[in-house]
């Protein structure tokens, strides 16, 4: 037991090839860290009354730990409100280095985001961030971003206020903290921050074992879901900015058709999605309703697959800030697929949010020929369902400077016979959506296979064989 003086923080490096079966350092409230047997400077903020270090060891190794007293710089906290149906404010490691006090209507949720894995000191630049649950560094120690994030699991104010701390100023990382008021994140058992940097597939647990759990995504640019890892009875809900029924994009859940009720627990396995599926938004929520869900998150669509058009396909297109006002809301895409084929292409338009001169752009061609190409604005808004046969669509919807608040449509592919000339190369519907409002609520819903046909029966006729031997 290492005793800390009041006014100062304690520095601990350790070093250490210990062989050991139990190495930690426990924090004034009880934190446990665990440390790795083989470390190199492993180091800790630790602040008074006292903090522990506990090794336990069968075998020869060595261990090293130093300690020095370093003076608390400057507390002169700015402050910040967080608001209920708000997005997450961010804040980094320099945004408290004089403290950050910040106070909501309800209480206050902080989750921990880290920063790439590659990155040097990954633990130093979070643990030198500290949290307290209320106005001051004289209320009760919460404890680092890094044992936050360790956690997976958000943590909440006991009142209204939430201060930080870093020890040591001017930190330059790309670890953060997402913050808001509890009311938008109330009806969540768990709820934990994503850390994906890099376009290689990376798997986000979400556990809803006690209740809807979420995890949340922030990014200024696009990601991909491509895989997804549900229980049978399980539904995943994508949301982009805030989390309400109106800013939900999309459903995934299992459908299991003619083979009987008890088959259905056999096949909860890893599925890869058709075709990966694209956000824009920044803060996008996946969230499960129940048991524990995984998905698979890339930077970049692996597969290059996003831009494919073949049978069966479809999707959301959704702009970055969807339901908020904001000219960065521009959308395009380009859909295509073999010259050869021809394929019934839909558009469901959800919402335009039209203002100013932004317009949209759709484009489709069949083999190489435009069959049409229409503009839309503010007078002349799209229809609800635009549907044309070809092998190429461009969507083109573009703010031109004006605010609006972004376009939501979904979309799908079906093949049809090239050699049909009896259907029309374009229809579409006269109904013309409404702009987003609050009460807008998409409804789409993808159904995911959980095992092709032949599989499901090659197993149900084995289970067949297996009882009546």
């Amino acid at each position: 037991m290492i005793n800390v003086p009041k006014g100062l923080y304690a520095y601990l490096e350790i070093t250490g090839n210990t062989n050991s079966t139990k190495l930690t350092v426990t924090d004034s409230v009880g934190n446990i860290d665990w440390v790795p047997g083989i470390v190199n400077q492993e180091e800790y903020f630790l602040l008074d009354p006292q903090f522990s270090v506990y090794l336990e060891s069968k075998a020869e190794g060595k261990f090293g730990m130093k300690v020095s007293w370093k003076k608390i710089g400057p507390f002169n906290p700015s402050s910040e409100p967080v608001y209920p149906n708000l997005v997450p404010t961010v804040k980094t490691s320099s945004d408290c280095d004089k403290g950050l006090l910040i106070y909501s209507n309800t209480n206050v949720s902080l989750t921990s985001v880290r920063p790439p894995s590659n990155e040097p000191k990954t633990n130093w630049y979070m643990r030198n961030t500290v949290v307290f649950d209320g106005r001051s560094m004289d209320d009760k120690l919460i404890g680092n971003l890094w044992q936050i994030y360790e956690s997976g699991n958000h943590i909440i104010s006991s009142g209204k206020y939430m201060t930080l701390y870093s020890f040591v100023p001017s930190i330059k990382a790309d670890s953060y903290a997402l913050i808001q008021d509890y009311e938008n994140v109330r009806r969540f058992s768990t709820y934990k921050g994503v850390s994906c940097f890099n376009e290689n597939l990376c798997p986000v647990i979400i556990d809803a074992r006690n209740g809807t759990g979420a995890a949340v995504r922030m990014s200024r640019t696009p990601h991909f879901l491509e895989e997804v890892d549900l229980a049978s009875s399980s539904i995943l809900t994508v949301y982009t900015g805030t989390v309400e029924p109106s800013h939900q994009l999309i459903q995934y859940s299992y459908v299991y058709s003619n083979f009987p009720f008890s088959l259905k627990y056999y096949f909860r396995k890893k599925q890869k999605l058709e075709n990966a599926q694209k956000f824009n938004g920044v803060f996008t929520t996946y969230s499960v309703d129940q048991q524990i869900g995984i998905i698979y998150l890339s930077s970049e669509n692996l597969d290059s697959n996003w831009t494919n058009i073949f049978d069966g396909k479809s999707g959301i297109l959704a702009s970055k800030y969807l339901g908020d006002s904001s000219s960065d809301q521009n959308v395009q895409e380009i859909f295509s697929g073999p010259i050869n084929d021809i394929y019934r292409m839909t558009l469901n338009v959800k919402n335009t949010g039209f203002m100013g001169d932004s317009t949209l752009t759709v484009t489709m061609s069949s083999e190489g020929k435009v069959v049409f190409n229409e503009q839309y604005n503010s007078k002349q808004p799209p229809p609800e369902t635009i549907n044309a046969n070809g092998n190429k669509v461009s969507i083109n919807y573009v703010t031109n400077g004006s605010n609006t608040t972004g376009i939501f449509m979904n979309f799908d592919f079906s093949l049809v016979n090239s050699t049909d000339t009896s259907v029309s190369l374009f229809t579409e519907t006269t109904t013309t959506p409404t702009n987003y409002t609050k009460e807008t609520t998409p409804e789409t819903t993808t159904k995911l296979s959980s095992n092709n046909f032949s599989t499901l029966l090659f197993i149900f006729s084995f289970l067949l064989f297996v009882v009546f031997e």
